[in-house]
């Protein structure tokens, strides 16, 4: 449904938007407006649901005092964490937030950034997609205040807010190959964000580092999007083709639980039989048994830096023409799934 707006408001009445504003902010008498046609805007505003509140202070101030988050799945345990401190952190500041999701999808991250700026958001904290490059650039030629998280867009210079995805990747991989572990095998997404090309350069140069040259057959990719069951097929496909694997290093913690329900399947034994890492954390990864090694994202620590960024560049407190970048490090959870290697007799 279309938002109402003064000028439907207006144009129903057969009125000006001047009068309608007028009304909204209480100087109808004042102006000289009847107390007919003040009547029938008070009226018309009650009766489409239009917000006069809202739309006063964005005519005092050119504020809306609301933030637009645009990420990838909110329903994601990182990002629906993520949207739960910024919704925190922007009420402590007056501002509220409106939530959606891209599903990694272009188009949809398009039209909500379009629906957003129709609702007048006083700036975005963006989740970009791969082919939202366009968008980006307009946002910054046109001076709208913007965040990006999580990931980066190649060759544009913007504010942004990420986590250091190659080191937590390279970390995670030298504690497998310091534990003994040096068959491991590397499971991730068909993707060219930076987010999770960084995590697969983190993984090749540690083994590269150890000396040990991974084989093509050793690394699956799946589709983002694909059903839950597909990908379990798809990860137990890939465990019969390479059973010299010891160990098995997750890009994301979905795929992380996707694929221990898929070592569960075939039947092997975390940790007897092969080791397991994953990028991300998950509650169930904590609660596990036994509880799953990662390199976990400090969610609050991203989430404030992010939302106070914005605030900082909305407020103008941050001069339009500097970028700030944040890049903040993961830190790795050792826990019960990838333990020193024992020799087995």
């Amino acid at each position: 449904m279309k938002k109402v707006s003064m000028k439907d408001i207006a144009k129903e009445l057969n009125t000006s938007i001047t009068t309608v504003s007028f009304v909204i902010n209480g100087k109808s008498e004042e102006m000289g407006i009847s107390p007919v046609t003040a009547k029938k805007v008070r009226d018309l505003i009650k009766k489409r649901g239009f917000n006069p509140n809202s739309a006063a202070r964005i005519l005092r101030t050119g504020k809306s005092k609301t933030i637009g988050l645009i990420v990838e799945d909110i329903g994601n345990y990182f990002f629906g964490n993520i949207a739960k401190v910024i919704e925190k952190e922007a009420h402590k500041n007056g501002y509220n937030v409106f939530f959606s999701s891209t599903e990694n999808n272009d188009n949809t991250a398009k039209e909500l950034i379009t629906k957003m700026r129709n609702s007048s958001v006083d700036g975005y904290i963006i989740t970009a997609t791969q082919g939202l490059k366009d968008d980006i650039v307009k946002l910054k030629d046109e001076n709208v205040p913007f965040v990006l998280i999580d990931r980066l867009v190649p060759n544009v210079e913007t504010n942004y807010v990420i986590l250091d995805n190659y080191i937590g990747s390279y970390d995670l991989t030298k504690h497998l190959l310091d534990n003994g572990y040096s068959r491991i095998g590397f499971i991730s997404i068909f993707s060219e964000m930076s987010a999770m090309v960084e995590r697969e350069k983190g993984f090749m140069n540690a083994m590269a580092d150890a000396d040990i040259t991974v084989q093509p057959k050793k690394i699956l990719k799946v589709t983002f999007g694909e059903t839950d069951e597909n990908i379990i097929k798809a990860i137990k496909k890939y465990l019969v083709k390479n059973p010299d694997i010891d160990a098995l290093f997750f890009a994301t913690n979905y795929l992380g639980v996707m694929g221990i329900e898929a070592l569960q399947q075939s039947n092997l034994n975390i940790p007897a039989d092969i080791a397991v890492v994953s990028f991300d954390d998950n509650d169930l990864f904590r609660l596990l048994s036994p509880s799953i090694t990662v390199a976990a994202q400090p969610i609050e620590e991203i989430a404030t830096e992010s939302i106070q960024l914005l605030l900082r560049i909305i407020k103008k407190e941050q001069k339009p023409l500097k970028t700030v970048g944040e890049i903040i490090k993961p830190k790795i959870i050792i826990r019960n799934s990838s333990p020193k290697k024992t020799k087995k007799a």
